[in-house]
C-alpha cells in the first residue's frame, strides 16, 4: 500500500485465500456511530467481525439501523448522516482514512453491494445488458466482445431463461425481481472478496429467490465469498448465514450463531420476531376459509378473455377472473409470469389486445384519453406499485405527494389537508411527522406504507397491490396485512393482491389465483389451493418457499471471533 491508497494488486487471489491464515478478521467494525444532521444517534455501539469466507445475517425491522450500518461501511452513507465515531478496518485497512480514488479501487471491486430498489441503481435510458457490459469492462478491462460474453454468462447465472432476450430491455420493461437479478449480477461482475446484500432477495418470488440464495451459496464455497446479507426475512437469512446479528433502534440486541439465535433466542425482541415469522410461515392446516357463497350481486370488477402485452410479444392471454366487494384475490406466479402486466391493463396502462374490464358495470377498458383520465381522478381505483421509488416524486415531501390526489378530487382546506394526511399514514403506521420528509430520507418499509397511505386518501373501491408487503419487515409486514384485512372487511374495498411471499397470500386472500407464463393454472379458495394445490407449478412455488430450519447444521464452524 502506498499512501492511503490500496493496490489490488497485492490481493490473494479468490480461488488461494484458503492456502492463507489471516490473524486479522477480514472485516471488523468497532463502536460505530452514526448521527444526522439535527443531532439524533441513528447508530451507536456496533462492533462486527466478520472472517474470509464467513456470512454473517443483520435481521431487525424497517429503521433498526441495518442498512446505515452496511452503508457506512461501503462509505455511502445517505447526505445528512455522518460517521460520527468508531473504526472499520477491510484486510487490517482504516476505511476511514481512505481518499475517493482508493474507494474507486475497491468500491464496486474488492467491496460490492446490491441494494433494496432496483429502480434507483439502473440508468433508465440505457438497456439492462448494455449497463452490464460497460460496468465489466471498467472493472475487468476486458474487450467488448469477453464482456459480453461475461454478461450473458451473469445474466444466466442469476436466473434469468433467456439472457440474450433480456440483454437488450429497458429497466422499465423488467419486473421489480427481474431488476433486482440484473443489480445481483452487476455486483458479482468482478468477483468482489466482500459482498453486503442489503434485501438482496426482497423483490424476488419464491422460486427466483431459492435460486439466488444457491447462487449466493455457490459463490460463497468456490470463491471464498465473504457475505453481510440484510434481510427483514429471518427464513432467507437462516438458509445462508452462519451467524445473525439482531438489531433494534440502532442497537445490536442479540448476536450468535444462526441456530441458537433462532431457536435459543435471549431477547425479547428476537423471540418477537420469531413470533411474527411464524404467523405467516404457511401452515397446510390453517388459511382462511373461503366465502360461505358466491355474491348474489354482479361482481365488483370483471375480466374476461383478456390478452395485453408490449409490441407484438403477448405477456397474458385468456384471462377470466372476477372479484366481489370485499373480496381480497391473491394473485401468485413466479417473476414474468404476467401478475403485473395484468393488474396494469386492468388500470389501463398497457391497452388490453383482446377481451374486456369492467368495474361496477361500467367497461373501463378501451376508453378515450379523457375519459380514462377523469376515471383514474375519481379515485376508484388504485395502484400500489412494487417499487416506491418510481411512482414517489423525490422533490416533494410525503404529505405533497399523498395530497396531489386530494388536490383533483376536492377542494380541501390546509388544515383540512393536513389532517387527511395524517390519518393516512397513522392508518399505514407511520408518524405524522414524516409528512415533511422526502422519500430518499425514509426506509424501504417507510416508503412502501407511503404508497399505500396515498392510495387510501382517496377512498377507493378497488386497490390493485403489487407487491405491498415486498419491502416490510415482518412486524410492518403483520401491521398492514391485518390494515388492508380491515379494509376489506369493515368497508367492502375489494383487493387484488400480488406477492411472492406465499404465507402473506395464505393470511389474507379470501381466493387465489395462479399465473404460470401469461396464463392462469390453478385458482380456488387460498386455504384449499395453497394447503392441497393440484398443479405441479403450483406445488413447486410452496416447495421453493424459505422456512426457518428446525435442526441445528450437522457441523458448525467457529468463523467469528466474539463480539
Amino acid at each position: 500500500m502506498t499512501g492511503n491508497v490500496i493496490s489490488l494488486d497485492s490481493h490473494v487471489p479468490h480461488g488461494r485465500r484458503s492456502e492463507i491464515t489471516l490473524v486479522e478478521p477480514l472485516l471488523s467494525v468497532r463502536g460505530l456511530r452514526i448521527t444526522a444532521a439535527d443531532g439524533r444517534t441513528l447508530v451507536r455501539d456496533v462492533d462486527l467481525d466478520l472472517p474470509a469466507g464467513g456470512t454473517l445475517g443483520i435481521v431487525g425491522e424497517s429503521g433498526s439501523g441495518k442498512s446505515l450500518t452496511c452503508r457506512a461501511i461501503l462509505d455511502l452513507l445517505p447526505p445528512g448522516l455522518a460517521l460520527a465515531s468508531g473504526t472499520i478496518r477491510y484486510r487490517n485497512v482504516d476505511l476511514s482514512g481512505l481518499d475517493a480514488r482508493s474507494w474507486r479501487a475497491l468500491r464496486g471491486i474488492e467491496l460490492s453491494a446490491v441494494f433494496q430498489d432496483p429502480a434507483s441503481y439502473l440508468n433508465p435510458s440505457i438497456p439492462v445488458g448494455r449497463q452490464l457490459t460497460e460496468a465489466i469492462r471498467a472493472v475487468l478491462k476486458l474487450s467488448r466482445k469477453a464482456a459480453l460474453a461475461r454478461a450473458l454468462e451473469l445474466l444466466g447465472r442469476v436466473g434469468f431463461r433467456d439472457a440474450e432476450a433480456v440483454y437488450p430491455q429497458y429497466p422499465h420493461e423488467l419486473s421489480g425481481g427481474m431488476a433486482q437479478r440484473v443489480l445481483i449480477a452487476l455486483a458479482i461482475c468482478a468477483g468482489p472478496s466482500l459482498l453486503i446484500a442489503d434485501e438482496a432477495t426482497t423483490a424476488l418470488d419464491a422460486t427466483i429467490q431459492a435460486e439466488v440464495l444457491d447462487l449466493i451459496a455457490t459463490l460463497r464455497r468456490e470463491e471464498d465469498l465473504t457475505l453481510i446479507m440484510v434481510s427483514h426475512d429471518l427464513a432467507v437469512v437462516s438458509q445462508v448465514c452462519d451467524r445473525i446479528v439482531v438489531m433494534r433502534g440502532g442497537e445490536i440486541v442479540e448476536a450468535g450463531p444462526t441456530h441458537s439465535v433462532l431457536h435459543h433466542p435471549k431477547s425479547d425482541y428476537t423471540r418477537s420476531l420469531i413470533d411474527d415469522h411464524a404467523v405467516h410461515t404457511i401452515d397446510t392446516t390453517e388459511g382462511r376459509q373461503p366465502p360461505a357463497a358466491a355474491p348474489a350481486s354482479p361482481p365488483l370488477l370483471s375480466v374476461s378473455g383478456l390478452a395485453a402485452g408490449y409490441g407484438i410479444r403477448t405477456v397474458v392471454q385468456g384471462i377470466d377472473i372476477e372479484v366481489a366487494p370485499g373480496e381480497i384475490l391473491g394473485l401468485i406466479g413466479e417473476t414474468g409470469s404476467g401478475k403485473t402486466t395484468l393488474l396494469r391493463t386492468i388500470l389501463g396502462l398497457i391497452p388490453a389486445a383482446r377481451g374486456a374490464i369492467t368495474l361496477d358495470g361500467q367497461q373501463i377498458d378501451g376508453l378515450s384519453d379523457r375519459r380514462l383520465r377523469d376515471f383514474r381522478r375519481s379515485g376508484a381505483l388504485q395502484y400500489v406499485f412494487q417499487d416506491p421509488l418510481r411512482s414517489l416524486d423525490p422533490d416533494l415531501t410525503i404529505g405533497e405527494s399523498i395530497t396531489e390526489g386530494l388536490r383533483l378530487q376536492a377542494s380541501l382546506g390546509l388544515s383540512a389537508m393536513k389532517a387527511s394526511v395524517a390519518a393516512a399514514l397513522v392508518s399505514v403506521g407511520l408518524d405524522p411527522q414524516l409528512a415533511d420528509r422526502l422519500p430518499g430520507q425514509l426506509s424501504g418499509g417507510q416508503r412502501q406504507r407511503t404508497v399505500i397511505a396515498r392510495a387510501l386518501a382517496l377512498d377507493p373501491r378497488l386497490l390493485l397491490l403489487d407487491e405491498p408487503v415486498s419491502a416490510l419487515d415482518a412486524v410492518n409486514r403483520s401491521h398492514v396485512l391485518k390494515l388492508l384485512r380491515r379494509l376489506a372487511d369493515e368497508r367492502g374495498i375489494a383487493q387484488i393482491f400480488i406477492s411472492h411471499d406465499l404465507g402473506s397470500v395464505a393470511g389474507i386472500a379470501d381466493r387465489v389465483v395462479v399465473l404460470h407464463h401469461g396464463e392462469i393454472v390453478e385458482t380456488g379458495p387460498a386455504r384449499m389451493v395453497l394447503a392441497h394445490p393440484a398443479h405441479p407449478y403450483t406445488r413447486r412455488l410452496l416447495a421453493a418457499a424459505p422456512r426457518i430450519p428446525r435442526e441445528a447444521p450437522a457441523a458448525a464452524r467457529p468463523l467469528f471471533t466474539a463480539y
